[in-house]
């Protein structure tokens, strides 16, 4: 290596004086094309930048004759690392990170030419050298940054699904079967009767308490599967819809012996529906409106068909469901009464409706004030088809 020329050695002289004169056109550049935020501080935004100018002037002091390559010092690599390494943690994208040093390189070249310093082919070929060197550096950095931190998210979701299924597993086995024990036994100790009034209600609480927590996993199952899968599965079979609703009004009756249900059913309707899951829906949806209205006030069910489809109306007296949260409500966790949360709500059930009839090729939706109540109103095609339904959270 020989020594550098006096111009090479003006270009670092003047690269070091006017440093903070780079800097600040760079930064007004970098903020007038919205590459960064208001919020980030000037030190954010200089990070390691000084430091690079400093190598870029050490270069130019050391270079190399023609057709020769000069190694980047070990540091200056390290100082282009580093900021690889702090975009990615401030948040920059690697689109930004480049464009910064485009600019940083514009502005020294705008630099030299003010200083009307002459920039000859060699050192034109340094500095562009180690330009190309420090985004390399820096995009490699930022890259190593990025995929560590996605097999990092890797290794935590796959944490995160084999907890689900171990939880899973212990509620649909260790949870499941003392419960349906409990039943059996409260149904048979009710069956032998000769109860007196207060074990009467006593085992009527049990019972209550064992089918509601049934319930409760049964949700937690469904929402469980849908998010593996997608979608809830249907099996339709051609039922007759208003034997399926009074079935499940009979139900909630049982649940509510206190409480009015009325149901208007114009004609027999028949549909194609998978039972036990549209069950699951009623049940939801009476067991909402029951809970949620005053025990004085009467619980109306309506069905009746409009063209293709058939409509299950169930309205209730209870306080209006405010209209910002008519859609909110039917996602998980969420509830229909904030001012009424229970532990005994895991704020599933509307959910699982929902998807539900999105999986017959149906609709659910809410219709609520002071004046009118509140009506939960699904309609489902008459020859619905299982159909894929995206998943839902």
């Amino acid at each position: 290596m020989t020594s550098p020329s006096p111009q090479a050695c003006a270009l670092a002289d003047l690269l070091e004086h006017r440093r903070e004169l780079i800097l600040r056109r760079w930064a007004d550049r970098v903020r007038a094309g919205d590459l960064v935020g208001a919020n980030v501080s000037e030190p954010t935004l200089h990070d390691s930048l000084p430091d690079f100018l400093d190598h870029v002037a050490l270069a130019l002091r050391r270079r190399a004759p023609e057709g020769v390559t000069a190694p980047a010092p070990a540091a200056a690599e390290d100082v282009a690392r580093e900021h690889g390494r702090q975009r990615y943690r401030v948040g920059f994208d690697l689109r930004t990170l480049v464009i910064e040093y485009d600019l940083l390189r514009e502005v020294l070249f705008d630099i030299i030419d003010e200083s009307g310093l002459p920039l000859q082919i060699g050192d034109l070929r340094v500095l562009c050298a180690a330009f190309a060197r420090g985004i390399s550096e820096a995009v490699d950095q930022f890259s190593r940054e990025r995929d560590l931190d996605l097999q990092a998210g890797a290794a935590e979701r796959e944490r995160v699904s084999e907890f689900e299924r171990q939880l899973i597993a212990i509620v649909s086995h260790d949870l499941r079967s003392p419960l349906a024990a409990i039943l059996i036994a409260a149904e048979a100790a009710a069956r032998r009767g000769a109860l007196d009034d207060k074990t009467s209600r006593l085992l009527v609480r049990v019972q209550t308490g064992a089918h509601r927590a049934t319930r409760l996993i049964n949700d937690l199952l469904d929402f469980t599967h849908e998010r593996k899968s997608g979608r809830i599965p249907v099996r339709p079979q051609d039922v007759s819809l208003r034997a399926l609703v009074q079935e499940s009004i009979d139900e909630a009756a049982t649940m509510f012996p206190e409480r009015v249900i009325e149901y208007a059913c114009e004609d027999p309707i028949a549909a194609r529906v998978d039972p036990d899951r549209i069950a699951q829906v009623l049940s939801n949806l009476l067991t909402n409106a029951l809970k949620f209205s005053p025990p004085s006030t009467v619980v109306r069910v309506t069905t009746r068909v409009d063209g293709d489809v058939a409509v299950i109306e169930i309205h209730n007296w209870g306080p209006p469901i405010p209209p910002h949260r008519h859609g909110s409500i039917f996602e998980a966790f969420e509830h229909g009464d904030l001012s009424t949360q229970t532990r005994a709500s895991l704020g599933l059930g509307l959910h699982i409706s929902r998807q539900i009839v999105l999986a017959h090729g149906g609709a659910i939706d809410v219709c609520s004030s002071a004046e009118c109540g509140t009506t939960f109103t699904c309609t489902l095609p008459r020859q619905s088809q299982p159909v894929p339904v995206p998943l839902s959270v």
